[in-house]
């Protein structure tokens, strides 16, 4: 009944969680290392100015720049200076599935007395209110929305499996994923998610209460009520192991030697101070749902910070 009564809830709240499109800025191309991280800071300006994310590793959307040098000249000058073109063409575009959204080129010139120079006075001229990140982000926004439209019940249908295979976190990951501009698609996806969540710390609930149950059988005296307790307090408010969590703790302190049981009441009580600190954070219905999106959310992030890189070939 939980997992029903929350993610009923989460399709008129879910856009107060964001999921806005975030993309993971890349510069390739023959530069100097100060000159590409500069231009990376240009392209999260960019992205930042238009209301757009950006990431910290691939995973799956990417502004790429891809940086070419198109001539180069040394000037006949003491000291002598580097003079160049460039041309960086910027593309928008999915590294999973290998597409592109939209693409720009412009041509820069820079002159310096050497490379990191010249490409730092070529750069200066790109600024992230530049038209072509406009245009080329919302052209992109129409596409990725169009995506998700066409493939929402794929995607959902294939969270459901990895999940049903075991791989929750995975599967919520996938669903996290999808931004919010997707506006059914988002909301089916939230859903679909805390009810994946749901069920995983309900079974995840449930194996830490059966080692408690085990610690306890094994050694019913202080030390295996100390080791019980560690398992239960580990065990999330929200589920379904709980209420049995805390009969479990109520009947160890009853069988309890009376000189062991007022040190058992202290752990007791620290537990259920613990229980009670959760329970008023999670005191409504909205507050309640907002925390099971952010739970869910924060479990697609740690896994895919797990997750080896995806690498960039986009073509264009």
């Amino acid at each position: 009944m939980i997992a029903l009564s929350i993610c009923s809830y989460i399709g008129v709240q879910a856009a107060e969680i964001s999921g806005k499109i975030s993309y993971f800025p890349v510069v390739t191309g023959d530069m100097p290392e100060a000159s590409r991280k500069f231009l990376v800071s240009k392209m999260e300006q960019a992205l930042t100015q238009n209301g757009y994310g950006t990431l910290n590793r691939t995973d799956r959307f990417v502004l790429l720049a891809k940086c070419n040098v198109l001539q180069k000249d040394v000037t006949p000058t003491t000291p002598p200076r580097i003079s160049q073109k460039v041309e960086v063409t910027f593309i928008l575009g999915d590294a999973v599935e290998n597409k592109t959204y939209a693409s720009a080129s412009i041509e820069l010139s820079g002159i310096g007395i050497n490379e990191t120079k010249a490409w730092q006075t070529a750069l200066n001229v790109l600024k992230p209110a530049n038209p072509i990140f406009k245009e080329m982000l919302g052209e992109a926004s129409n596409k990725i929305e169009a995506y998700y439209s066409e493939h929402c019940e794929s995607i959902i249908s294939k969270a459901r499996t990895l999940a049903s295979t075991g791989k929750s976190e995975e599967a919520i990951a996938s669903l996290m994923a999808i931004p919010d501009i997707c506006n059914t698609c988002y909301e089916k996806s939230m859903e679909v998610a805390c009810e994946i969540y749901q069920n995983m710390i309900d079974a995840e609930g449930e194996s830490l209460l059966s080692k408690a149950k085990n610690a306890w059988l094994v050694s019913s005296d202080e030390k295996g009520a100390e080791l019980a307790m560690t398992y239960l307090n580990e065990i999330p408010v929200a589920s379904s192991a709980f209420a049995e969590a805390e009969t479990f703790a109520k009947r160890i302190s009853k069988e309890l030697s009376d000189e062991k049981e007022r040190q058992w009441q202290f752990k007791l009580q620290q537990y259920n101070d613990e229980k009670e600190f959760r329970n008023r954070e999670q005191a409504n219905r909205h507050s309640y749902s907002m925390a099971t999106i952010a739970a869910a959310r924060s479990v697609g992030e740690k896994w895919a910070q797990n997750q080896p890189q995806t690498k960039v070939y986009l073509k264009w």
